[in-house]
């Protein structure tokens, strides 16, 4: 990546799965702003004008990832998004945002960064 870093908002409940995965997307070249749950990242969504891409965790405490994309994109309709999860093997057509593509844990950074890259050229 060149140029200033992308500004990624990444909501992950589990603490260690963040932290592992903020730091190698930092190292990858992203700025990377963190939140534990939909409502955390919503708020910074709300502060963070500055915010250019949103990788979400699908299952979170309270309100789920398609809740908080499907909020985030009411906000921010140009926002690129990508949907990760352990549990589920692709995000459902039905609840996702429009060219929100999906990242299956367990992933490399390599290929996040390769999916994260991809949903970046996306508009609506």
């Amino acid at each position: 990546m060149h140029g200033m870093p992308t500004l990624l908002l990444l909501v992950e409940d589990d603490p260690l799965v963040r932290g592992t995965l903020a730091e190698g997307l930092a190292d990858a070249g992203f700025e990377v702003l963190e939140a534990e749950d939909a409502e955390a990242g919503l708020e910074l969504l709300a502060s963070r004008p500055d915010i250019e891409l949103l990788l979400t965790d699908i299952n979170l405490p309270g309100a789920d990832g398609f809740s908080l994309a499907c909020e985030a994109r009411r906000q921010r309709p140009e926002l690129p998004i990508v949907y990760t999860s352990g549990r589920h093997r692709h995000a459902e057509a039905e609840r996702a945002v429009p060219g929100a593509p999906f990242l299956p844990k367990p992933f490399t950074i390599a290929h996040a960064c390769t999916t994260l890259e991809g949903a970046m050229h996306w508009r609506c």
